[in-house]
């Protein structure tokens, strides 16, 4: 099975915490990934983006690794 980098994308929210944090979460189109991938603790929606940008980019790499072992 190929991944499809497309089914993948982040969202970022902001919580409602004070002061106002905001946390990014990989998530999958097609189905549910199964469990939550988030970070937070970041001080803008920008931030989240940028960081949550940076951690699909590495899971999609490392799934396309362990699909190449199979």
């Amino acid at each position: 099975m190929a991944i499809d980098p497309s089914d993948y994308h982040i969202i970022t929210y902001r919580s409602s915490e004070q002061p106002e944090r905001w946390s990014w979460e990989i998530q999958r189109k097609s189905k549910p990934l199964g469990v939550k991938m988030t970070g937070d603790g970041y001080q803008s929606d920008g931030a989240a983006q940028f960081a949550g940008k940076r951690e699909l980019a590495e899971f999609l790499a490392d799934l396309s690794k362990e699909e190449k072992r199979k």
